[in-house]
């Protein structure tokens, strides 16, 4: 059926195929784990790294402690000899205070390094260190002393004997076995924490740039496939609002963009079908406008021909009646008169409805030729024309500043005609008309008021005032075909422009004519 709108389904209810593809979330996603997974595993291999270089140092510090410990238990041997002999050498008590804070030392010295010791190898030399110590405190050291006592000699003796420098000559070597020991692991931690730090640093650069470089190329290739994916999106949807309503959307590796595509497709068809039900609704419309114009031309020229050739036989008719008039008044009864005086007026009333509905077929008919208009000017002759009126009913007419518009000066005489007609006429019983002609602008177009203080209309009657034979009131009232208005909103139309009223019952009308200051083309014809 022309005209009519094939319902559609809902996008969201309307089962379609399946779309394929992956979500745009795990599309964006995904490509991303290798370079995150290779970020942590490079965060991993740092902190791994580093807490092994902790370890490392941890262990230095601990060499470089104990080396220092060992160290100190070789000075406090030579401490402990050298008092020992000074006290042999000269007898003196002062020499055996050092010995004995040595003695001390190397003691507190040796508990200090038997906590530190790290394999069973160095606390065996250690003890054998402590063991030669306490062998010579016991069969060098305190012998002497105890013999130089008694007797320089005898401890001189002693001393010859070379037995307690042969006791620490073991330990010094048992010393500097432990010292090479540390050194060897001193340098091996060293070379390990340096070791550690240079493949760290060496993980963390490499592990980044190919981080970013994988980033880099994986959000490359995420931007070029939404970008291209969007493009044909965008292409497809350009085609479509160029009317290729067949073009079809591609199918995306994303569900969310091929879901899009897919709605495209359904609107593309929708649309399809709206236009395709338009344009036929559209061709029937020419139709019947074509066949409405036709009867609207057949109707205006039977208007024409009717109101013209019925003009012929009224005027005999009122011409023969009047006759009658004139030769047999007062010779018939009264009644007589009476019949020929209604045959008179019926005629005139005839007359004149005839007029008004061949002006009315005129100003249907009317060329739609625009020249300038100088609306004061054209004022002016029509109250020249109404001069009569005015005069008889004392009427005042007041006319402002008009401007010169581009219309139809024939139907601009008709509009102006009837409303300034009109407010001479629906005057107030025993009250002389007030009547205002003025014009303002109005955007785009000029606004023509004609103003009066009459009797006004009531609000329910605003628009049926502009039909044909439309009357409120009753000829012995006021006289009129009721044909006036109609013209006017027909000539108001014939210009491009608008006619409407403002009315209170008993405050008078204000009729406005809108003429747009650039009329429509003109088409060099009738209508």
């Amino acid at each position: 059926m022309p005209g009519a709108v094939r319902p559609t389904a809902d996008p969201e209810s309307a089962p379609g195929p399946d779309p394929g593809g992956v979500p745009l979330r795990q599309f964006l996603l995904r490509p991303f784990v290798l370079p995150f997974t290779l970020l942590l595993g490079v965060g991993v291999a740092v902190l791994y790294g580093v807490t092994q270089n902790d370890a490392a140092l941890q262990r230095v510090l601990a060499s470089q402690e104990r080396a220092q410990l060992i160290d100190m238990l070789t000075q406090q041997v030579s401490a402990m000899e050298n008092a020992e002999r000074g006290f042999v050498i000269t007898g003196q008590d002062a020499f055996l205070e050092p010995f004995l804070d040595a003695q001390a030392t190397f003691q507190a010295t040796v508990f200090a390094l038997q906590d530190l010791t790290v394999t069973g190898l160095q606390r065996e030399n250690l003890g054998r260190v402590e063991a030669a110590v306490k062998r010579w405190m016991e069969q060098a050291a305190q012998p002497e002393i105890q013999a130089r006592r008694v007797s320089a000699t005898r401890a001189a003796q002693l001393v010859g004997t070379g037995q307690g420098r042969a006791i620490l000559d073991e330990a010094r070597e048992g010393l500097r076995v432990m010292t090479r020991n540390e050194t060897i692991r001193l340098n091996d931690a060293t070379r390990a924490s340096h070791s550690m730090l240079e493949s760290v640093r060496w993980v963390t650069v490499l592990g980044l740039i190919l981080s970013i470089t994988l980033l880099i190329l994986t959000g490359y290739r995420v931007t070029r496939t939404v970008s291209r994916t969007l493009g044909a999106l965008n292409a497809g949807a350009q085609d479509i609002a160029a009317g290729q309503y067949e073009r079809r959307m591609p199918r995306t590796p994303v569900q969310e963009l091929t879901r899009l595509g897919a709605t495209f497709d359904r609107m593309a068809q929708a649309v399809q079908d709206r236009e395709s039900d338009l344009t036929r609704a559209a061709q029937a419309l020419q139709t019947s406008n074509a066949h409405l114009e036709r009867s609207n031309r057949e109707l205006e020229q039977f208007a024409y021909v009717a109101s013209h050739d019925l003009q012929e036989p009224l005027r005999t008719i009122g011409s023969y009646t009047e006759l009658l008039a004139r030769r047999y008044r007062g010779q018939l009864d009264e009644r007589a008169d009476q019949y020929i005086a209604f045959t008179t007026s019926a005629t005139h009333r005839m007359k004149s409805l005839i007029q008004d509905l061949l002006a009315y077929s005129r100003v249907r008919q009317a060329a739609r030729v625009t020249v300038p208009v100088n609306l004061t000017g054209l004022v002016e002759q029509l109250l020249d024309d109404l001069h009569t009126q005015i005069q008889v009913t004392g009427a005042q007419v007041q006319v402002g500043p008009l401007p010169t518009v581009n219309s139809n000066p024939e139907l601009l005489r008709h509009a102006l005609q009837n409303l300034i007609g009109n407010a001479l006429k629906f005057t107030r019983p025993g009250e002389p008309a007030h009547v205002q002609v003025s014009a303002t602008q109005d955007g785009h177009r000029w606004v023509l008021h004609v103003q009066d203080h009459g009797i006004g209309i009531a609000p329910e009657y605003h628009e049926r005032i502009f039909g044909v034979f439309q009357r409120l009131h009753g000829i012995d009232e006021y006289t009129g075909s009721g044909i006036g208005l109609a013209v006017t909103r027909s000539a108001a139309e014939q210009m491009g422009g608008t006619l409407w009223v403002d009315s209170t019952p008993g405050l008078g009308s204000t009729f406005h004519l809108a003429l747009p200051i650039t009329p429509a083309p003109a088409l060099g014809g009738p209508t």
